[in-house]
C-alpha cells in the first residue's frame, strides 16, 4: 500500500501541470496505480482464504492432541482392557487417521497456492512448513502409541501403515516446499564487455544492427546464481556500465565508488526481479 500512496502523491503533483491528464506520463502512472490497487485487493483475499484453511488445520491438530492424551493414558495402563475401552481406542485411531488425511489434502492445497502466489502470500511459508512438520511428528507419535497399545491387545485396529505413509508424505511435502522457496528466490546475473557477452550468445548485434539480449540462446552457465534476498549490490569493477536486461524503472541504480568504479545497487528487490530472473550488464 506504500507504493499506492506514492503513486497518489505523484499524481497530485502532476495535477498542477497544464493538460497533465492528457500526458503519456499521467496515463502510465494512473494505469500502474489501478494495477497495484487490484493486485493488493486480490492478495488480501487470497491471504484471508489461506488463513481460514490454516485455522481449520490447526484446530484439527488440537483434536488430534486431545485424542493422543487418551491413547497415551491407556498405553500406560496394565491389565485387561474392557470392550468399551477397546472400542473407544479404535474410534480414536480412526478419527486421527481421518483428520491426518484431511490435513494432508488441505496442506497440499496451501502448498499449491503458495507456489503460484505473490510475495505477500509467500510470507505464509513458515506457517505452512510448521504445519507440515507438526503433521509429520503427530503421525509418528500416533504410530508409536498404536504399537504400544497393540502389545496390550491384538484386537486394536492396525492403521500403522497408513499413518507411517502419511508421516513420510509430510516429510517429503516439507522438503518440496523448501525447494520451491529456494527456486522462488533464485536469480542469475552476468556482467562483461560487449565482446564477452556476445561470445556467450548473451548479447547480439553489431555494425548497423541494434544490440539486444538473446533470451533463448544465451549460455546460462556463464551467469552467477544468487539468492535475491541476500544480494542487492553487485560490484562491476568498471567505470562505465549499461543495463541490457529488462527491469522496472526506479528499482535500481549505478553507484560510483571512491575509486571511480561502479556498483549495481538493487533498491526494490520485489519489483526489480518481477519481469525476469536474469540480469545482464555490459561494462566498458
Amino acid at each position: 500500500m506504500k507504493k499506492v500512496g506514492i503513486l497518489f502523491l505523484g499524481m497530485g503533483m502532476m495535477f498542477a501541470c497544464t493538460n497533465v491528464k492528457e500526458s503519456k506520463e499521467y496515463k502510465e502512472l494512473e494505469a500502474e496505480r489501478d494495477s497495484l490497487l487490484q493486485l493488493s485487493s486480490s492478495a488480501n483475499e487470497e491471504v484471508a482464504e489461506m488463513m481460514s484453511v490454516i485455522s481449520e488445520v490447526e484446530e484439527n491438530f488440537n483434536k488430534i492432541r486431545e485424542a493422543e492424551k487418551y491413547l497415551s493414558t491407556q498405553s500406560s495402563q496394565s491389565g485387561e482392557m474392557s470392550q468399551d475401552t477397546k472400542t473407544r481406542i479404535n474410534e480414536n485411531f480412526k478419527m486421527i487417521n481421518e483428520i491426518l488425511q484431511r490435513n494432508k489434502a488441505q496442506l497440499a492445497e496451501l502448498r499449491s497456492k503458495y507456489n503460484s502466489s505473490n510475495k505477500q502470500i509467500a510470507l505464509l511459508k513458515n506457517t505452512i512448513e510448521r504445519l507440515n512438520k507438526e503433521m509429520e511428528e503427530s503421525a509418528a507419535r500416533v504410530s508409536e502409541l498404536q504399537s504400544l497399545l497393540a502389545e496390550r491387545d491384538s484386537t486394536i485396529v492396525k492403521l500403522s501403515s497408513d499413518i507411517t505413509a502419511l508421516a513420510s508424505e509430510a516429510e517429503a511435502q516439507s522438503a518440496t516446499i523448501q525447494e520451491q522457496d529456494k527456486a522462488l528466490h533464485t536469480a542469475y546475473y552476468v556482467f562483461g564487455t560487449a565482446n564477452e557477452l556476445k561470445d556467450q550468445k548473451i548479447l547480439s548485434g553489431g555494425f548497423l544492427q541494434p544490440t539486444k539480449v538473446m533470451k533463448d540462446t544465451f549460455n546460462k552457465d556463464y551467469f552467477i546464481k544468487i539468492d535475491i534476498r541476500d544480494v542487492t549490490e553487485i560490484p562491476l569493477y568498471a567505470k562505465k556500465a549499461k543495463l541490457w536486461s529488462t527491469h522496472p524503472e526506479g528499482t535500481y541504480e549505478f553507484v560510483k565508488g571512491p575509486d571511480g568504479n561502479l556498483t549495481f545497487h538493487i533498491t526494490d528487490t520485489q519489483r526489480f526481479w518481477s519481469l525476469t530472473k536474469f540480469l545482464v550488464i555490459e561494462v566498458y
